[in-house]
């Protein structure tokens, strides 16, 4: 068969299974360092079969990923395996379809009909679709690898310079690539409060110079790492090293099974007490739940009727640098099913898009701001003998000529913190890319909230406007007061909660505070009420260089309260150390800029995630005026239409001036948002 020829035509290729001991040789890795950067190399090693395998010489290559889904479903038919066990021709693979489908349009997926396996006892075999047509072929491969085997010398490490690779940054502007994934998880958390999806997946995209051999820098991610299913894909444009630790499908026969991956917290060496922080984490459990059951559904489609189980549920489970929850789903294929008709049902893996999935990978093309390419799709095996095997396409490197790319991201609930979620995309990536050799550019770092103590201590509170025996937003201000005891002292608010705050609520208007502390026995939960402050048209003052946590609504307003004391009668206005404008110390802030749309900081570590903030977001979604989370400086504020702060108490009060200089008021659409979220209630 010559390479030229379409895959069509291996639905006519009859063949036969032959395997041909080999003496004992050099371990996989030495193979892959001397022939693994030949374009159309592949090497797949962990729980794809029993040892490693590696192929070369492809027949036929599909580079589009809609080819490459229709071609798998085409084999070679076998007239008999020839194996010492035909009952086990599933410890047999013989050749098949090796290679990747890409998330995005393109796809590198290669038809061999030989391999060379190498067994954990570095016993090694090569087996073979062994055809008349291919016989001299074949018996020219055989002789090539006996000749490799005596002449690649022995065991030794790769050393690193063997190849080189530059620190890890997501673009060209660190400071706008963060700001970027901040934004495009809080777009996904506007979709699902607004309906349109249960959860969905947000990824990002790290880069670096890359220089040297991709095949020694494998074998090092592999040797350090040890991933569940690794892989080296070598092409002439692109080329993977996969480390995935995630089992997209496994079909043997009539059984496939699917293990998918959702729920990540950070592992330390020696400390176990993040797996059990997972295991009682009900949002990852809800997160995986829901993804099993969306894979449960994707097989359903093809499988026989009831066959369809999830033997595990929920696992806990170790992986480089995190642990993961980990389900099991099974079932049964229906005989008229191909590979690729299990593909077409599944394709591209739930857990790497989100629910319902459709509109999952809609909103995916919206928020995210660069395309996947190969991550997120899935690679392997589909054999005419052992059946498919694939992973997803995650913890992947990707290279490019000389420029390396590694994708990251995590599942979005209702309940995401945007700074963690950019923190879980650092701590994904970092034991893969010091495995390879590099690190994070040093404006780059994961990190972790600098909560000073004495803040912790006082805890933290929520303020609620009371109308008339109504709390406005209750439910928000009730879960982000939840969000915050749970991250900072590891429980959540009791359960009568809502019950207490609605017993301080009467007539008229009324600010209602929930104040929680820590104490030795658990969390101290008072309710209180005030009659509501009037709203006055604030000016304001510019605090710079605004430092430290804000995330959370501390109990201790000593440093706020100082500022507004210096800055009487206006308000502070604090702006960040790189320019951008965060919040005053009563509420977040808005611009009306010139194209007519309404802008607002990210959700960083240095500005509150204000309730009414993400209201103003929702309805002006529903409004149809143009919204979007960004950056912006007190050049654009100044320059801006109107501007106005957003607060549970007063709602959107006008930004008169700054530092004594008159900002523009227009009233569209600030009046308009701020009857439609209740604050006009008489």
């Amino acid at each position: 068969m010559r390479a030229e020829r379409p895959w069509q035509e291996l639905a006519t290729w009859h063949c036969r299974v032959r395997t041909v001991p080999l003496d004992p040789g050099p371990s996989a890795d030495r193979l892959v360092r001397a022939f693994g950067d030949e374009p159309g190399f592949a090497c797949l090693d962990g729980r794809w079969a029993d040892g490693a395998l590696l192929f070369r010489g492809p027949l036929i290559t599909v580079t589009d990923r809609a080819g490459a889904l229709a071609a798998i479903g085409v084999q070679p038919q076998l007239d008999y395996a020839d194996v010492d066990d035909p009952g086990r021709a599933d410890h047999v693979v013989g050749g098949g379809w090796v290679g990747w489908l890409g998330y995005g349009p393109a796809a590198q997926l290669s038809f061999y009909d030989s391999c060379l396996r190498c067994r954990r006892d570095r016993h090694w075999s090569f087996e073979c679709l062994w055809s008349p047509d291919r016989a001299d072929a074949l018996d020219a491969s055989l002789t090539f690898w006996q000749a490799a085997l005596a002449a690649v010398p022995g065991d030794a490490g790769p050393a690193h310079d063997d190849w080189q690779v530059g620190d890890f940054v997501p673009g060209l502007d660190t400071g706008c690539a963060r700001d970027r994934h901040l934004a495009a998880v809080e777009a996904a958390v506007g979709h699902i409060r607004a309906g349109d999806i249960y959860q969905v997946n947000v990824c990002t995209r790290l880069y670096a110079p890359f220089h040297g051999s991709a095949a020694a820098a494998f074998v090092a991610l592999r040797q350090t790492l040890r991933p569940d299913y690794a892989a080296l894909l070598t092409g002439p444009d692109t080329t993977l090293m996969s480390t995935s630790p995630e089992l997209f499908l496994r079909r043997h026969a009539a059984t496939v099974t699917s293990r998918p991956i959702k729920g990540t917290v950070a592992r330390a060496p020696g400390d176990d007490g993040g797996a059990a922080r997972l295991a009682a984490s009900t949002k990852d459990a809800a997160e995986n739940v829901m993804i099993t059951d969306l894979i449960r559904n994707d097989l359903g489609t093809v499988c026989e009727l009831g066959t369809v189980t999830v033997p595990d549920l929920l696992r806990v489970e170790p992986h480089p640098g995190v642990w993961h929850l980990v389900s099991t789903v099974r079932g049964r294929v229906a005989d008229d099913v191909t590979d690729a008709g299990l593909l077409a049902a599944t394709f591209p893996p739930g857990s790497v898009t989100g629910a319902p999935k459709l509109a999952a990978i809609a909103t995916i093309d919206e928020v995210e701001d660069s395309p996947r390419g190969a991550y997120t799709g899935s690679l392997g095996i589909a054999s005419p003998v052992s059946g498919l095997t694939h992973s997803v396409a995650i913890r992947t490197f990707e290279l490019h000529d000389t420029v390396i790319e590694l994708g990251v991201g995590g599942g979005i609930t209702v309940d995401s913190v945007p700074m963690l979620e950019w923190r879980e995309c650092l701590h994904k990536a970092v034991p893969l890319i010091e495995a390879i050799g590099s690190g994070l550019g040093s404006k780059l770092s994961p990190g972790e909230d600098a909560h000073p103590a004495h803040l912790v201590a006082s805890g933290v509170f929520e303020t609620m406007l009371a109308v008339h025996g109504e709390v406005l937003r209750l439910g928000d201000h009730l879960a982000r007061l939840d969000r915050s005891c749970r991250e900072l002292y590891s429980q959540g608010l009791p359960d009568d909660v809502a019950a207490r705050v609605g017993a301080h609520v009467g007539t008229g208007r009324l600010a209602v505070r929930l104040y929680v502390r820590p104490t030795p026995t658990g969390l101290d939960v008072q309710v209180s009420s005030t009659p509501a402050p009037t709203t006055p048209a604030p000016t304001a003052v510019v605090v710079r260089g605004r430092r430290g946590s804000w995330r959370h609504k501390w109990a201790d307003r000593t440093t706020l309260v100082a500022d507004e004391q210096a800055t009487a009668p206006a308000s502070p206005l604090y702006v960040a150390g790189d320019g951008t404008v965060l919040e005053t110390s009563r509420g977040n802030v808005f611009a009306l800029m010139s194209d007519g749309a309404l802008v607002t900081a990210p959700l960083r570590d240095d500005l509150l995630p204000g309730v009414t903030r993400r209201a103003v977001l929702d309805r002006a979604a529903d409004l149809g005026l143009p919204a979007r989370v960004a950056p912006f400086t007190l050049a654009d504020l100044r320059t801006a239409r109107a501007a106005f702060t957003s607060g549970s108490l007063r709602g959107l009060v006008p930004i008169t001036s700054i530092d004594g200089v008159a900002v523009p008021e227009c009233a569209e659409p600030r009046a308009r948002l701020h009857a439609m979220l209740g604050f006009d209630r008489p």
